[in-house]
């Protein structure tokens, strides 16, 4: 591969990588005297002239994205500029540090902690991206730098300004169901796309492939992040990732203040049985009235009668649900010693 030495004002030193269609060289501005990333389109694989110009406005659109957005969480647009050998260029803050994918790959889950330190500067970003109306399509462990100041989301080649359109695409194993199915992209399939890879970040492994590591309310926000309905998620990015943070790091009894309803926690069988206990009970207690009433008692039945009652018609409802809801019991199955013991 033959490297241009100088691509504007950019001496080039070597390349940092390459995807499908783009390349990042490691260059110096001999102006400024600061290495940079520069991103040029790979210049070997004999584009045709049209599909070389939507790669172009591709470029354009990202440079675009980044500069409608300045966060600490968003790796900084410095420059764009058009080579005559190289063409259009993109010019970026260099980021000392292997992407969260190689991370991964490298190590496996990354500790609870930095995950959390990983979610606030994420969350925030996007969530100040679509409050400039920005989107970024294609959140995934690739895009995601970790340099020695944090977590950087990278790569808005794809991004698009709100109701500007943008190709149909991102990655299907952290994209949003509506956006992989329609190309409804919107802030809420960024925040499916950021759980999906804070989630593998967390544990080494896809959305839905185990959460044994998680704590029960770890898996409840990813959850809810990860709903198949966009209206089913958090509000916004930041949201999802500070609640995410702050349980990570031990502080979500301040993050998860409201309180669960105690008819969550109750069984369902047991529910069941309350509410057919209270019914049968008021139609018993109707019933007696009534028959005081016919028989003319001035003083309506005792509360002694009406307590026996509304006993014996909770133990009929409760034995009827006992057996509508009992399983076929299954056939003893022989076991050694050994199974006994075994951590089913």
């Amino acid at each position: 591969m033959d490297l241009p030495a100088r691509i504007g004002r950019y001496d080039v030193q070597r390349v940092l990588g390459e995807g499908a269609m783009g390349r990042v060289l490691l260059a110096r501005d001999a102006v400024l005297g600061r290495q940079v990333a520069l991103k040029v389109l790979r210049d070997d694989l004999g584009l045709p002239a049209d599909v070389k110009a939507r790669l172009v406005e591709q470029l354009r659109r990202e440079a675009r994205a980044a500069a409608a957005v300045s966060h600490p969480g968003m790796v900084t647009l410095h420059d764009m500029g058009d080579d005559e050998r190289a063409g259009l260029f993109l010019v970026f803050e260099l980021i000392d540090g292997p992407t969260l994918r190689d991370r991964i790959a490298r190590g496996g889950p990354l500790p609870p902690a930095e995950v959390g330190a990983m979610a606030r500067a994420l969350g925030g970003a996007l969530t100040h991206a679509h409050g400039a109306g920005v989107l970024h399509r294609d959140v995934k462990p690739g895009n995601v730098m970790l340099g020695k100041t944090g977590a950087k989301l990278t790569d808005l080649g794809i991004a698009g300004l709100q109701g500007k359109g943008a190709p149909v695409m991102g990655t299907p194993a952290y994209g949003a169901p509506e956006a992989m199915s329609s190309g409804a992209f919107s802030a809420y399939s960024d925040q499916y796309s950021l759980a999906a890879t804070l989630y593998e970040a967390l544990t080494g492994v896809k959305p839905f492939e185990g959460d044994r590591a998680l704590s029960v309310t770890s898996r409840v926000l990813f959850h809810r992040a990860l709903a198949e309905r966009p209206r089913d998620r958090f509000g916004s990015c930041e949201m999802f990732a500070t609640l995410l943070a702050d349980e990570l790091e031990g502080r979500n009894e301040k993050s998860l203040v409201t309180p669960m309803p105690p008819s969550s926690i109750v069984p369902r069988a047991t529910r069941r049985w309350q509410n057919s206990a209270a019914l049968a009970g008021i139609g018993v207690i109707v019933a007696l009235v009534v028959a005081g009433r016919l028989q003319g008692d001035d003083e309506g039945v005792s509360l002694r009668s009406v307590a026996v009652s509304f006993a014996a018609a909770a133990g009929t409802a409760k034995a009827a649900l006992k057996a509508s809801t009992a399983t076929p019991t299954a056939p003893p199955i022989a076991t050694s010693q050994a199974d006994a013991g075994a951590d089913h």
